[in-house]
């Protein structure tokens, strides 16, 4: 979507996405190799109790249903940045949901393009918000 057919405001809600033992543990082998990611055994003496999973594939996974709808398209010009938290833990099993929301947006001077700042909230399937942010993505207009 072009810049201009954005507004503050629109929201937009991702497919559920589940969360398999096996998945974060791939993931967190390959790119977040802490204990509590990839040994369950040991993942029970954490302060979690369990095996969780990257807060880093926590938002992998929804980022991926977010740009496979398309929303952005060939208008997307990059991000500039991204603000995160993580609130609660994602298990085995937790069935996650994005929602991406206009929260402000600036036209260039030149008008050819503009910065929309997205919120991000990603809830599990109790709604339960697991992390919370902003990013910043510049688009054609």
């Amino acid at each position: 979507m072009k810049f201009n057919a954005f507004n503050v405001g629109d929201d937009f809600t991702t497919p559920k996405v589940t969360l398999t033992k096996q998945a974060i543990i791939e993931f967190a082998k390959q790119y977040d190799s802490q204990y509590f990611h990839t040994d369950e055994a040991l993942a029970k003496e954490s302060p979690y109790g369990s095996l969780i999973a990257s807060g880093f594939q926590t938002l992998s996974v929804v980022w991926a249903e977010w740009i496979k709808m398309d929303i952005l398209g060939k208008e997307c010009l990059g991000g500039v940045g991204a603000e995160l938290n993580w609130s609660k833990p994602v298990r085995p099993g937790d069935e996650l949901v994005g929602e991406f929301t206009v929260h402000d947006k600036k036209e260039s001077t030149d008008g050819k393009r503009g910065l929309i700042v997205f919120k991000i909230n990603i809830y599990n399937q109790t709604k339960e918000v697991v992390l919370k942010g902003k990013t910043k993505i510049y688009l054609a207009n």
